[in-house]
């Protein structure tokens, strides 16, 4: 199975090594890419024999280019020449490349035809129906790769009863056991320190917030087509049940597993290796308890707002999307308060609505000319 991994240099792509590295019969990493981690890229291409590069920053490809030497052939730069490293012996495809700046990647993989290993939850929220609809038309698959979402995809390939809604889990994140006013004087490095996962600090921050979650509610909604009254979440600090579906009986199935990215990245595969895990999940669940949680709403507004963002659709969930990753920017350049992240997201929602006209059916032009308003008008406590 030859791969092509957009993203290679970040946490999923170190899974995705793992993986391959004690799977080299069957596995090969073919292409792939980095923002600016060139010196890591290089690393993995000598470690894997890796045939086809990808830098996206231009300052960072020229460096490479003087260090190593490599031939234009062999080495593609920035974004919007990746599609490429997209030929025809490729057989999966994972983007992992965070962020929306991935947006017209995800277009390309979604026209492939190749498997389409999803771990990146932008854009399928600023593009959802757009980037679904053209997978089927070009028969891509799409498997997504977060734990929650590709727990409820095998859930669905498993059992084909007919559903009454999901429930996906939330870790609660660094301050789940915090009171309001301790949010009030939350700093980035206490907001990038999650208690199970290991993410970049956009994301850490994404899960401190419950904006993560929140953009989770959105993304469910397109890749499995439901309603929104279709969508739970609740908080589950163990991190052990990622998803469950629940029947019109009042039955609901699940699937427990560690947090690990490497099991949605080897079902990607369809591997079936032996774990290398001495006890199975219900033995290491001997030595704990499995607890669950409401979601404050107002100690976590983004629930609510996500909600509320799916009622409006058309392009409420790229600006909701967006204004978060302006606001969490700002935030870790201590610009702005954590709590300011999801209330000013809110009144610039609500500042665009009312001056601009929502477009229920976006396209990539739409989503563009909505970003550069946001960058013009953003919400930062000035009126």
């Amino acid at each position: 199975m030859k791969i092509l991994l957009y993203g290679a240099t970040g946490t999923i792509g170190d899974s995705v090594f793992k993986i391959v590295k004690e799977n080299q019969e069957k596995l090969r990493v073919v292409a792939a890419t980095c923002n600016t981690n060139y010196k890591k890229l290089e690393k993995l291409k000598i470690k894997y024999n890796i045939e086809k590069l990808g830098i996206n920053n231009h300052k960072s490809a020229e460096k490479y280019k003087s260090l190593y030497c490599t031939s234009n052939k062999k080495l593609v730069i920035g974004n919007e020449n990746f599609l490429k490293l997209i030929t025809s012996d490729i057989d999966v495809i994972i983007l992992a490349i965070s962020g929306l700046s991935a947006l017209n990647i995800s277009y390309d993989i979604a026209k492939s035809g190749k498997i389409f290993g999803l771990a990146n939850k932008e854009c399928i929220i600023s593009i959802g129906p757009r980037l679904i609809s053209l997978a089927k038309k070009n028969k891509t698959k799409i498997i997504p790769l977060d734990s929650e979402h590709n727990s409820i995809y095998r859930l669905l390939e498993s059992n084909k009863k007919k559903f009454k809604s999901i429930t996906i889990t939330a870790s609660g994140g660094p301050f789940f056991n915090k009171k309001l006013s301790y949010l009030r004087n939350v700093t980035p490095n206490q907001a990038i320190k999650h208690p199970i996962w290991k993410m970049g600090k956009k994301i850490s921050v994404d899960s401190a917030t419950m904006v993560n979650k929140a953009l989770e509610i959105i993304e469910a909604k397109y890749l499995f087509d439901l309603s929104s009254d279709q969508i739970n979440a609740i908080i589950h600090p163990e991190s052990i049940v990622h998803a469950a579906i629940n029947f019109n009986d009042n039955s609901s199935i699940s699937l427990l597993n560690k947090p690990d990215m490497r099991i949605p990245i080897s079902y990607l595969f369809n591997l079936n290796n032996n774990s290398k895990e001495k006890e199975n999940i219900f033995q290491q669940l001997n030595r704990k308890s499995l607890t669950f949680h409401k979601i404050s709403h107002n100690k976590f507004p983004a629930i609510r707002l996500a909600y509320k963002v799916l009622e409006i659709g058309g392009l409420a969930p790229h600006i909701f999307n967006y204004n978060n990753e302006v606001l969490v920017n700002l935030f870790l350049q201590k610009k702005i308060r954590f709590l300011d992240i999801v209330k000013y997201n809110e009144i610039t929602l609500m500042k665009f609505l009312e001056s601009n006209k929502n477009i229920f059916q976006p396209n990539l032009k739409d989503i563009n000319n909505t970003s550069i308003w946001i960058n013009k008008n953003i919400f930062l406590g000035k009126i």
